[in-house]
Order: structure tokens, then sequence, then C-alpha cells
């Protein structure tokens, strides 16, 4: 049976991976600091751990596996690019500590998961230093970004993987030899985001007039939009806030910081919401698919022709978490513990086509 201490566990995305896969696991721990994440693991996955703090963590115990997603504020585009330097107090740091614990515990398999940032000049050599460190114990890396769009969810979410192996001693040879390992080869996006959308959302979630103004470019509308093509035709000129519609196809123009000023979102497109005054924010709507789920309710889509916000059930679903995963965690955390703990998470799927290479 595999043993498997998740660090920085949020809601358990590797232990939900494994049961997945039908593998057969013990979560030996859970080390955990926020007391509302650590409740929604345990509705989950019917276990009765306690909040703990990593830095204070220092038991003896037994695992193969050690999942950790540290903590990426200081090293994300969106944060305040604080960094994670060893000793530097900030919550990135932490990462540190499980190199702590790995020299402790010399489990076989070790995953990390961080923003993409981490790879940028700013930021590499922290990533340069856990490597380093990790062959130091006798591990060998492998290093690759992946996009939960490319294994089943449609969400563009791109998070950096690393999968440490711990080296293996070969009587024939008589040295250590690295055990292989591929990352999963992409699959086809098959669903779509409206697939993951709630039939019945309360109307609180959607705009009304005064935000939706605030992310529309209402002034391209004033133009003629027939340099436009969809599948459905070419777009036509409209001079009302209803929308422009093609083939029947209604669809908003969103500001975003682009030549033209604006992209068009239709139903069942993923939009950003957060920073709707900003002058510089770039990408903000997805076709088809969700913009990266964060920890608040920043990520919407068009719904009905109406814009609205994603529920936390759709945030859940779109983690790779199902209905039932967050009735449970419902029952003990409220909405805004609920989508931070989705957008701290780590997509279900990604692990599982890890998990799925790692063990196989």
């Amino acid at each position: 049976m595999l043993k498997v201490l998740e660090l920085f566990a949020g809601i358990g995305a590797c232990s939900k991976a494994l049961e997945n896969l039908g593998i057969e696991h013990e979560i030996v721990d859970a080390v955990e600091i926020d007391k509302y994440a650590i409740k929604s693991f345990n509705a989950i996955h019917g276990t009765n751990f306690e909040p703990q703090d990593i830095k204070e963590w220092n038991k003896d115990i037994k695992c193969d596996l050690i999942m950790h997603g540290s903590p990426c504020q200081d090293f994300s585009i969106a944060g305040k690019q604080a960094g994670g330097d060893e000793g530097s107090g900030t919550r990135s740091s932490l990462m540190y500590e499980t190199l702590r614990i790995v020299e402790k515990l010399k489990p076989t398999y070790v995953i990390w998961e961080n923003v993409k940032n981490i790879l940028s000049s700013r930021h590499v050599h922290n990533w340069d230093a856990y490597a380093e460190y990790m062959e130091e114990l006798g591990y060998t890396n492998h290093c690759q970004i992946l996009n939960a769009k490319d294994y089943g969810i449609p969400q563009n979410r791109e998070r950096v993987f690393t999968i440490s192996i711990k080296d293996y001693y070969d009587k024939d040879f008589n040295c250590l030899l690295a055990r292989d390992f591929q990352f999963p080869a992409k699959i086809k996006l098959k669903k779509k985001l409206k697939d993951f959308l709630e039939i019945n959302v309360d109307e609180k979630y959607y705009l009304n007039k005064e935000k939706l103004d605030m992310i529309s470019n209402w002034q391209c509308y004033e133009k003629p939009l027939n340099h436009i093509k969809t599948d459905e035709g070419i777009m036509g000129t409209i001079t009302t806030r209803s929308g422009a519609e093609c083939g029947g196809m209604k669809v908003i123009a969103i500001k975003t910081a682009n030549k033209q000023g604006y992209d068009l979102a239709s139903n069942g497109d993923g939009i950003d919401l957060s920073y709707p005054n900003s002058q510089t924010r770039r990408g903000r709507v997805g076709h088809s698919i969700s913009k990266t789920i964060t920890t608040s309710d920043f990520q919407g889509v068009m719904d009905n022709y109406r814009v609205r916000k994603l529920t936390p059930r759709e945030c859940f679903r779109l983690m790779g978490f199902d209905d039932s995963d967050f009735n449970k965690a419902s029952e003990v955390c409220s909405n805004a513990q609920l989508y931070k703990q989705a957008g701290n998470s780590i997509v279900v799927n990604v692990l599982e086509a890890i998990l799925n290479e790692l063990l196989k």
C-alpha cells in the first residue's frame, strides 16, 4: 500500500487522484495550517486531521510519496514578487521546509507543484536551489509546465510540476541508477466550460448593470463589427448595449488591453472579472474554457447571454473534484472559503495523469 504524506495539503488533490485511479493508499498525514481547508480535507477524505504548521512538523513516519504545493503567492505575477529565498520569511520560502522533511523521511517520490513564474529569471534560482538539494539527497528531478486544458479540464491553468524520484542501487552495476519517468502526453480537450456549469444558478452570481459596465467596452459597438468573422458568419453593426448578434449568436465586448480594446465573449466563454478598472489587463476571455481559477470569485462566464461569476461548485468541478466532494466541503465551509480552497488546490486530472505514469 502506498503511504502518502500531503504537505500544504489543501483539500487533498493528490489523495483524490489516487482514489480516482484506484491505487490503494494510506494518507499517513496531512499538513495544512488553514483550519477551514483541513475541515474540507477531512470531510472529503473521511479523515480526522488537525491544522498543523509545517515549520513545527517533525514526525517520524514512513511514507513513499510526498506531495506538496507550497505557497505560490510570492512567486506569482499577481503578487508582490517577494520571492521565496531561504530565510526570507515569505510564504513561498516554506518550500525549504519540504526539503527538511524529505531529508528526514527519504520517500521514493516527491511531487512539487507551483506557478509558472517560479521559472522566470527573477525566481528561477529558488527552483535551482530546490533541485540541487534534491540531487544531493539522491533524487533525479524531472520538470515540466503542464496546463489543465491538456488533461481533460477546460481551464487555462499552467503550473510547474517537479517530479523527484529517489535513485536506486543496482547490484549488477554496483552503483546508483535513476528511475525512468516521462511526463504524460497531452490529450485532446473534449469537454467545454459549458459542460461544467450548473443548470440553475442563483441571481446573486449575475453581474448587475454597474459591474457589467466596468468590464465591457461599449464604445466598440458604435463602430461596424463586420470585420469580425465567426463560424456563423460575419458580425453585423450594432448601436445598443444588448450585445452584437451574428447568426443568432450574441456577444459582449469585454475590455482588454489589446489593439482593438476588447475581446468578444459569447455563450459559454470564460471571462476574467478581476481588476475591472485595469488599463493593462489582457486575455480576459477564454473561448469555451475558463481562465485560471483563483482564490476569490473573480472568474466568470457568459451564461444564457448574461455575464455571471462562476459558482463555488463550478470552481470545484474545474479543479477535478466531483459534486459529492463539494457537497461534503460545503457543509463545513462558507462560499468564501470554498472559492479559496478551489483556487489553492491542484487540478486532480493533471495529478492523475502524472501518477499514472509515475506509479505504473
